[in-house]
């Protein structure tokens, strides 16, 4: 009788010093915010649409992880945020530029084609791109088609997206220039004549450059 209650008198002193911890960790990335916590969560979810510009929608994405377990007291309780977060974050910032680039494309419609005129009036081809780009996004590019070109990364045909940059080419030469709108079509300064509007990629020669 006395070595059980011994015994059970050690199970309880060995219990002392250690308890159960719940952890609960809600992330949330809302428009390239991160917020953390469950009454951040439960806000998100109340609202899970946001504008991240005029035309671009980002749905937050909400992990909610809960981790119960016994540990010693006193022990240093460390908590990691994914890498997935930041990369998240990263995308609704690139979408917002684009939405950016495409609404300032927009906002010229009907602005007649002048040769030599980067705006805000009037354009040309390459007049046009560098100043859409300076005033959306901030990215300089020289006024000529076949220099811009060589600026941002190459990206395939099938890849493109709206807000890059489309330079028609002959041969090697880049000859006109346009800010891709999706469908096969761009925003450009087409020729004299004519204005700023969506027109057809007439051809299959030209390259894609992304600039954000």
């Amino acid at each position: 009788m006395h070595g059980l209650l011994s015994s059970r008198r050690r199970r309880r002193a060995s219990s002392v010093g250690t308890g159960k911890l719940t952890l609960k960790l809600g992330l949330c990335v809302v428009a390239g915010q991160l917020v953390a916590g469950p009454a951040f969560a439960q806000a998100a979810h109340a609202a899970p649409v946001v504008q991240a510009a005029a035309a671009t929608t980002v749905t937050p994405r909400i992990t909610e992880s809960t981790n119960t377990r016994a540990i010693a007291w006193g022990t240093k309780v460390e908590t990691k945020v994914s890498t997935q977060i930041k990369a998240t974050v990263s995308k609704a910032a690139v979408a917002n530029r684009r939405a950016k680039i495409i609404a300032e494309a927009k906002r010229h419609k009907g602005a007649p084609y002048v040769f030599g005129a980067a705006g805000p009036k009037t354009f040309d081809c390459s007049g046009f791109t560098m100043y859409v780009y300076r005033k959306a996004v901030g990215r300089s590019l020289p006024h000529k088609a076949n220099l811009q070109q060589r600026y941002g990364k190459a990206v395939s045909k099938s890849n493109a997206k709206p807000g890059d940059l489309i330079i028609i080419r002959s041969g090697s030469y880049g000859t006109h220039a346009g800010i891709y709108a999706g469908n096969g079509k761009m925003w450009a300064a087409p020729r004299t004549g004519k204005t700023v509007a969506v027109q057809k990629i007439w051809t299959s020669s030209y390259v894609v450059r992304r600039l954000v």
